[in-house]
């Protein structure tokens, strides 16, 4: 699965779905046929780098992790 972004085409304003792999390209809007460069620099674009950047940090925190043993039930009962 490919990430995703929006952008809105300079000529006609539509919402126009580009794959992250193509920022910095010159691409086509699938509505007006314009050409222009994929900027990414519309909220959804930032917000899905942000979602990435949280996930990429979420997974180097869960590398370093050690798993915790399981707490068995005789250790949590109170007699």
């Amino acid at each position: 699965m490919s990430v995703r972004f929006t952008q809105s085409c300079p000529i006609c304003g539509r919402r126009v779905e580009i794959r992250a792999s193509l920022l910095g390209s010159v691409v086509a809007c699938q509505h007006c046929k314009a050409e222009f460069v994929a900027m990414g620099d519309d909220v959804e674009f930032q917000r899905c780098q942000g979602t990435a950047d949280l996930m990429r940090r979420i997974d180097r925190v869960l590398e370093q992790t050690q798993p915790i043993a399981p707490i068995s039930p005789s250790a949590t009962s109170l007699s």
